[in-house]
């Protein structure tokens, strides 16, 4: 028996995802999903922990190939003799054609145990009782914590579940509402520990909300933009004078959005001045987003910038559907006053001041190119 509980809590660590969006970085960032499991279990090693919980998603999906599966399998294997526990998620959910059941683990060694079943699961050399709520399908509706009720017999008592929480997440997309719990109902299972999979993100955060029986750990390698902490695991201490959540940075990538209203170059040195910041930029993939008006002028000094950026970061992705662009008086006088060029952009801005909304950024494009059609004849 143990008078003091101490764990590492990951999931999401979706290993075989392609990644296509990042062009020629995804064969990298696959690689770093894989190398995140090998951080988790040598920060288990080395912190002694009594054991490793996985929360669903191991794996992207079922279908890895053989060579993904086998170094998984390898990585666990060479982590001997610290115990982990693995929950199979929606994205690699258990059943026949679930990759925990193709031949690469079958000779996995005792240390590793993938929960197949919704039924308690007791230790007894840590006085503990699991409760494993493994997903057997893609998407579902039904609540995976219905099953649970807390027993007697063993002094520490963790849920192990990979599903959403509706009221805490806006249900913007529809994966957010697969497997829904109610946080009263979480709340009222009496647990120890509540370990959750399915969100990206740490949540809730610790330092915000330390009597949360629950938490998700998010991803320890960031899947994408928007993913608001994540890149943790999280070390649980559980003990006679309480419990103690910290969150462990484990990512190697950094997803970094960018947001920016500009009407000149000095909001552009801003972001020059931001991006010129980050440390260790071999590791920051950056997207930044561009509203306002612009002189065309300044359209072409973001390009020049952008080219710099793409040498300096790995990946940089400009999004500028939000720019209208505004030739100054600069850039039309290098056309001859009153003719066709200066005609053509002048009837080009009174129709985009005129229009609706949704037209207003066809005739900025169409005053774009007007003027580099017209610049390129003079040059």
């Amino acid at each position: 028996m143990t008078a003091q509980l101490t764990f590492l809590h990951t999931a999401d660590l979706q290993i075989g995802m392609a990644a296509p969006g990042l062009g020629p970085l995804a064969s990298q960032v696959q690689e770093a999903r894989i190398a995140s499991l090998k951080t988790i279990l040598k920060l288990g090693a080395e912190r002694k922990v009594n054991f490793v919980i996985i929360v669903g998603d191991l794996f992207e999906t079922n279908q890895v190939s053989k060579k993904c599966a086998l170094e998984v399998v390898n990585i666990l294997e060479n982590a001997s003799p610290l115990l982990i526990f693995i929950l199979p998620g929606n994205h690699d959910y258990y059943g026949p054609n679930s990759v925990y059941a193709r031949s690469e683990f079958l000779h996995l060694g005792k240390h590793v145990h993938i929960f197949s079943e919704r039924k308690p699961y007791i230790i007894p050399d840590l006085d503990i009782t699991f409760y494993p709520s493994p997903c057997f399908e893609t998407r579902g509706n039904e609540s995976p914590i219905n099953w649970i009720k807390k027993q007697s017999g063993t002094k520490y008592h963790i849920a192990i579940v990979h599903g959403s929480i509706p009221s805490r997440f806006g249900g913007n997309q529809a994966e957010d509402e697969y497997f829904p719990m109610n946080e009263k109902e979480l709340r009222n299972l009496g647990m120890d520990y509540i370990a959750l999979g399915h969100w990206h993100s740490l949540h809730p955060d610790p330092k915000e909300e330390s009597d949360s029986p629950f938490y998700y750990s998010g991803t320890p390698e960031p899947t994408g933009f928007g993913e608001k902490l994540s890149g943790f695991a999280l070390l649980v201490e559980l003990g006679e004078t309480g419990r103690k959540i910290t969150p462990i940075y484990t990512s190697k990538y950094q997803f970094i959005d960018v947001q920016k209203t500009v009407a000149s170059s000095t909001d552009i040195d801003s972001i020059q001045t931001e991006l010129s910041n980050f440390p260790q930029p071999e590791n920051k993939l950056i997207r930044i987003t561009l509203n306002g008006i612009i002189s065309i002028a300044l359209r072409e000094q973001i390009e020049q910038l952008v080219g710099e950026w793409n040498a300096k970061f790995p990946y940089v992705r400009l999004i500028e559907t939000g720019l209208l662009l505004e030739p100054s008086d600069s850039d039309l006088a290098e056309f001859m006053k009153g003719g066709i060029a200066q005609s053509t952009i002048s009837l080009l801005q009174r129709k985009r001041d005129a229009a609706n909304s949704s037209d207003k950024a066809k005739y900025a494009r169409a005053i774009s190119l007007t003027y580099r059609a017209f610049k390129g004849h003079l040059s």
